[in-house]
């Protein structure tokens, strides 16, 4: 049986033998490599923190979105074509691949721009989960090899979204599991902030895609965040944030392509502001089981809405979990097609708008929820903010 190596006295020796005991590091996602400009928005950024004589750990999604050659869509859509329900193993095996590209490529982009760089898998980055294919979560990170590279003056380059059971198998981490990567080392290394980069200048009062209103913050409180993320925000996973709150972590959402300055996730009560934030789900399957049940206890990714009704994401993991609903809580009816809508509060909400094609759903005292048909979350999403966000 393979077992990744505790905390061992070796390692605090490499920590106590480090000149600068906090790394930076930065998460680039797929739009931020995508191609030859992308890319070279990244490096501008690693390049002004390893000339400042920053020790700098980046940790890397799969280049590109869906229908370009190594994005995470298109390299599972290879196994699709073959055929319907996917083995959890055979699919976390490919999902990961796209990560590992990204690393090796990303390296040798470095190490040809004058920046040493080593490139790491979830493995050998130390990143030790547990047993379950397509959202597992990290038991333990051994960053010992990390250290070693930091010390020798290299940038580590760490694959996101993937670490290793204690069989050896490759797992990953679910959506948003490169997020949740680099806030986990972050952590692990007692790092001085991590920094996620996208294509967006930080994080948005509500979807500026959608909404053409809406705002980006400067900050925003690591508990308001988390919700929003529970609430479906894709621009950071709550796994992510939940990584950060034992260290306190600072994190900072930022722009590739620009040197805004982004937003500050914080841990410190006492900047807490009055605000509004509004998040939302798209994508989501409706199932209704025979019995009632407590879903959200026995398969992942589940969003409960009564003792009946959950929601599921409409994803390549549906299948198996579909499986698990009706073993454990009966025969289900299945609709597609269905979103979320949720105003998040730092106090106490008011009361509820009805919508009159929406149900309002059961939430915390800080949070109004609805489920909707996503064909009117658009219009849904600009009521709410032109209601709540003055």
């Amino acid at each position: 049986m393979f077992v990744l190596a505790s905390y061992n006295s070796f390692f605090f020796f490499e920590i106590a033998m480090a000149e600068n005991l906090s790394p930076i590091v930065m998460k680039f996602g797929g739009t931020s490599l995508r191609d030859e400009s992308s890319r070279e928005s990244a490096l501008t950024h690693i390049k002004r923190y390893a000339e400042a004589g920053e020790k700098v750990v980046v940790v890397v999604s799969a280049m590109g979105r869906k229908g370009e050659p190594y994005s995470t869509d298109t390299l599972v859509n290879l196994l699709k074509q073959v055929g319907p329900s996917i083995c959890p193993r055979e699919l976390d095996l490919i999902m990961s691949v796209g990560e590992s590209i990204s690393s090796a490529f990303f390296t040798h982009l470095l190490s040809q721009n004058g920046l040493d760089a080593v490139s790491f898998n979830g493995r050998q980055a130390g990143i030790l989960t547990d047993d379950n294919a397509g959202n597992a979560e990290i038991l333990e990170i051994n960053p010992v090899r990390i250290v070693e590279a930091l010390n020798e003056g290299n940038i580590a380059v760490v694959a996101g979204f993937q670490g290793v059971n204690d069989r050896g198998d490759i797992r990953t981490l679910g959506r948003g599991g490169s997020d949740t990567s680099a806030v986990a080392l972050a952590a692990a290394l007692e790092a001085e902030k991590v920094e996620i980069f996208s294509d967006v200048d930080g994080i948005a009062n509500c979807d500026p895609k959608l909404v053409s209103g809406s705002r980006y913050l400067a900050s925003i409180s690591v508990n308001q965040m988390l919700a929003m993320a529970d609430e479906g925000s894709r621009v950071i996973h709550p796994r992510a944030i939940k990584a950060s709150l034992k260290t306190t972590t600072p994190i900072v959402v930022r722009n590739t392509f620009s040197d805004s300055p982004g937003t500050l996730i914080h841990h410190d009560k006492s900047l807490d502001k009055k605000r509004v934030a509004i998040a939302h789900r798209e994508g989501m399957v409706l199932v209704e089981c025979e019995y009632n049940h407590d879903a959200k206890n026995g398969v992942d990714g589940v969003v409960k809405i009564d003792s009946r009704r959950v929601l599921l994401r409409d994803d390549a993991y549906l299948s198996g979990k579909l499986s698990q609903l009706e073993e454990n809580f009966g025969f289900y009816k299945l609709s597609r097609n269905w979103a979320t809508a949720s105003v998040i509060f730092n106090s106490k909400a008011p009361e509820a708008s009805e919508l009159d094609y929406a149900e309002l759903l059961d939430s915390s005292e800080n949070i109004i929820s609805y489920l909707l048909k996503e064909s009117r979350i658009r219009e849904t999403l600009n009521f709410l903010h032109a209601k709540y966000t003055k």
